[in-house]
């Protein structure tokens, strides 16, 4: 059990990406109000706002989603947490559609 109360579920999604400062960096975990983003060289000061994407696989395709978020932490391995309003109404619906659709093929994997 998670020792942990949140206030959004995380998934730790493999097909979500960020681009931040013009640069891919890898997703650790996203929520229906925060990311948790990996290797973002020189990021701002916590409490910077700035606008970032999601990159997303939907419909067949690769979609990018402008999200503006706020930097609320920056961890000691070089990890950068924001916080943003949800990008829309889908939004959680798409993160549990992402989380399901990989865990799914990640069964298939295993047989």
């Amino acid at each position: 059990m998670n020792e942990f109360k949140r206030a959004h579920q995380r998934y730790s999604l493999a097909s979500v990406d960020a681009v931040v400062a013009g640069e891919m960096c890898p997703v650790i975990n996203v929520s229906t109000g925060g990311i948790l983003i990996e290797n973002w060289k020189n990021p701002p000061d916590i409490g910077t706002s700035g606008a970032f994407k999601i990159r997303a696989p939907m419909d067949g395709s690769v979609k990018s989603i402008d999200i503006t978020g706020t930097v609320i932490r920056i961890q000691d391995d070089g990890s950068v947490a924001l916080s943003f309003s949800s990008p829309g109404h889908d939004w959680p619906k798409l993160l549990e559609f992402l989380d399901q659709k990989e865990r799914e093929e990640d069964r298939l994997g295993d047989d």
